[in-house]
């Protein structure tokens, strides 16, 4: 089973090895990997729509992992909706910005299930939703 982890930091490390222990194939996308323009909100959105389409169509993962509501998490879970891939996400969102609000609801309405941060329940819960 292949999870492609979508976000930033220490915390998709440490999910990366958490979820390889649990035997899954575990792939990461950021913004650094991905030649993600980040000029503008819009300029931003569209380079990751365009890159994640070439992405998952060349090579479909089994299920994304979102680990925020960032512009590159939205994103990547529209195409993997577009493309019938399903989608877990841990997204919260900065209560303090309007734009990450918005796209947190987005991610909300878009992803397939929310998981509880923790990596075994993380990676029962990709098994059943890409079982389904």
């Amino acid at each position: 089973m292949r999870i492609l982890i979508v976000g930033e930091g220490n915390r998709a490390q440490a999910l990366f090895g958490a979820l390889e222990d649990a035997g899954m194939d575990v792939e990461h996308a950021s913004e650094g990997e991905l030649s993600v323009p980040s000029d503008d909100e819009v300029g931003e959105l569209a380079g990751a729509l365009l890159a994640f389409d070439r992405l998952f169509s060349d090579d479909p993962p089994d299920g994304v992992l979102l680990l925020s509501a960032s512009n590159l998490a939205l994103s990547a879970v529209l195409v993997a909706t577009k493309l019938q891939i399903p989608v877990a996400s841990l997204a919260e969102g900065d209560p303090e910005s309007p734009a990450r609000g918005m796209n947190s609801r987005l991610v909300a309405q878009l992803a397939d299930g929310s998981v509880a941060d923790d990596p075994a329940t993380i990676a029962t819960s990709l098994r059943d939703l890409i079982a389904a």
